[in-house]
């Protein structure tokens, strides 16, 4: 009787910790030093420096990893469709994939070089209402909301073979076929003016693609925003 006592006890400790543990956190992270880039007509592409798994890692719970991708945004007018192309086709095996949100920014919003954690859904929203950067646990700062809504996404589908494996959700994320392997295009019209924010990163790349966690195993990829003529 005590040893199914405990065993009940024990469970439901694990149990709550594991509910705490999946707790929204106000915690944020941010994307200076080389990881967050303006794009502007006159500024319209980037050489990203990304993992080949940061978009869509099986590791990290299916999610996509902050720092081992990489970020832009933009600020645009509503209705004025936009397109968003990552080029990756000189590395041989390499899936780019590209996530877009709507990013509020004013007063008592976080700065758009901020985001909520060291990982991110690649279909989600994010709604933070009071996010603070920790870095200093003695003198906390207070960003702000962080807000972004969630408009689309897109991952290069092209010589990956017959099937995505099954470990993959392939629910919520958009494969291009376009007969283009490392190179992914994605279109979308701005649905209110203001500031779009998007990720970059890689999925299931091929087998001989090095995916240590060495810093040295980031590989360049050119992205490039073909902005509306005005």
């Amino acid at each position: 009787m005590k040893k199914t006592n405990k065993l009940r006890a024990l469970t439901f400790a694990m149990a709550t910790m594991g509910a705490l543990t999946s707790l929204p956190s106000n915690a944020a992270t941010t994307l200076n030093g080389g990881f967050n880039f303006e794009f502007t007509p006159s500024a319209s592409s980037h050489v990203m420096n990304i993992r080949a798994d940061s978009w869509y890692n099986l590791t990290m719970g299916y999610l996509g990893w902050t720092h081992h991708s990489n970020w832009g945004y933009m600020k645009l007018r509503k209705n004025q469709p936009v397109t968003i192309t990552v080029d990756a086709t000189d590395i041989q095996g390499f899936h780019p994939g590209v996530t877009v949100w709507y990013r509020k920014q004013g007063r008592r919003f976080a700065p758009i070089e901020y985001v909520n954690a060291h990982s991110y859904s690649q279909s989600q929203d994010v709604m933070v209402q009071n996010a603070t950067l920790d870095d200093d646990p003695v003198n906390p700062v207070n960003l702000g909301r962080i807000h972004m809504e969630f408009i689309t996404n897109a991952f290069d589908r092209d010589g990956m073979g017959d099937v995505l494996g099954e470990t993959y959700d392939q629910s919520a994320i958009n494969k291009v076929l376009d007969g283009e392997p490392g190179k992914v295009s994605l279109t979308f019209t701005p649905p209110q003016n203001g500031f779009y924010q998007f990720v970059v990163g890689g999925i299931n790349p091929d087998e001989d693609i090095d995916t240590s966690k060495a810093v040295s195993q980031r590989y360049p990829v050119s992205v490039e925003v073909s902005f509306p003529s005005r």
